[in-house]
């Protein structure tokens, strides 16, 4: 009876080790545009493998659309990417400064009272957490248009050649800690 009940015990540990390796792995979809720039911008994309993220398709707005959006329900998290590929000819594209205030000033709130909270990354911290030759980090409310967030966290990266990539990370709670586990969402090749 003890040989019996041991090799049950056994046999249920064995299923409950594999489990995980039964179960379907999570894997957004990401729209091909997104990957082509990604591509050309020679970004590489971390996805988040875990906390359930799924993509999603934001509202329109005459603001800023960026190109993908993932969001997770557990991490009360939504983040978002906004990508431009190098272009000489185009100053938006060339000059990451100029294309970071933009874009700051397009989903950033107008209100009288609203404050944006501005770090610039030190140089050794952005080549090798990010392989990046310029960054910027704010903090702000977004527009109602852009974001029904109260809270949004923007990272701008660039590396001169290959582009500017914005990553917008939309939340509620000042103290959410994931925002530090996912903070390193891109990487330049």
């Amino acid at each position: 009876m003890a040989l019996k009940t041991n090799i049950i015990f056994f046999s249920m540990a064995v299923l409950l080790c594999s489990l995980p390796q039964c179960l379907p792995a999570q894997n957004l979809e990401q729209p091909a545009r997104f990957a082509q720039l990604l591509q050309r911008a020679g970004v590489e994309f971390m996805e988040p493998l875990d906390a359930g993220y799924k993509d999603y398709e934001p509202l329109e707005n005459q603001y800023l659309n960026c190109q993908y959006a993932i969001r997770s329900r557990s991490e009360n998290l939504e983040i978002r990417y906004y990508v431009l590929p190098w272009n000489e000819k185009d100053y938006m594209a060339s000059a990451p400064n100029i294309a970071t205030f933009i874009t700051l000033t397009q989903v950033a709130t107008n209100a009288d009272d609203a404050i944006i909270s501005a770090l610039r990354p030190d140089d050794q911290s952005l080549r090798r957490d990010f392989n990046a030759d310029w960054g910027m980090t704010y903090i702000f409310t977004p527009k109602p248009v852009f974001a029904d967030s109260p809270i949004c966290k923007m990272v701008a990266l660039c590396k001169e050649g290959q582009g500017t990539v914005f990553v917008f990370f939309l939340f509620d709670d000042p103290g959410n800690e994931a925002i530090d586990r996912r903070e390193m969402a891109v990487r330049f090749r």
